[in-house]
């Protein structure tokens, strides 16, 4: 059973050979900082798109159920509360994401440079299965830890 008000994230991740992509930049992106809360599951992100208003959530996981499964709840915020909470203890990690493949595709940033990871959400587990990526993606590392957004950020 998961968490009360939690949904089930359907999710994989994929590394990217990012000379086998073509031209991505003219995909819709939008610029995502997460801060992750020192010893909580929380996770504090601010994204930024090309055009429209700044979004602030504040999320939380719960950890995985199964290799693509993880609940996940969000509360939606106002600058003010976001700016209350961004000074707490953490760590940050800084994309851009591009729609892209029909799915999104991370551009990491400084200290991360030249990352690049796919990656997708799924209605169901069966579709999660029988996804073939696109030719463009190297290793799956949706179960890889050192590949989480919570290991790829930095203390700023």
């Amino acid at each position: 059973m998961n968490p009360k008000y939690s949904v089930e994230e359907i999710e994989r991740r994929w590394l990217v050979d990012v000379s086998q992509i073509g031209d991505y930049q003219t995909s819709p992106q939008r610029t995502i900082q997460d801060r992750y809360l020192s010893g909580t599951g929380l996770r504090l992100r601010k994204i930024q798109p090309t055009e429209g208003e700044t979004i602030y959530k504040l999320g939380k996981k719960y950890g995985k159920r199964t290799s693509f499964v993880e609940p996940i709840t969000n509360i939606y915020l106002s600058p003010q509360e976001y700016t209350a909470l961004v000074g707490l203890d953490g760590r940050s990690v800084r994309k851009v994401r591009y729609n892209f493949a029909g799915g999104s595709l991370d551009m990491y940033s400084n200290p991360n440079d030249g990352l690049a990871i796919f990656e997708l959400e799924f209605a169901s587990l069966e579709a999660a299965n029988s996804y073939v990526p696109p030719p463009f993606v190297r290793e799956e590392i949706t179960d890889n830890p050192h590949y989480s957004g919570a290991a790829l950020a930095f203390p700023l």
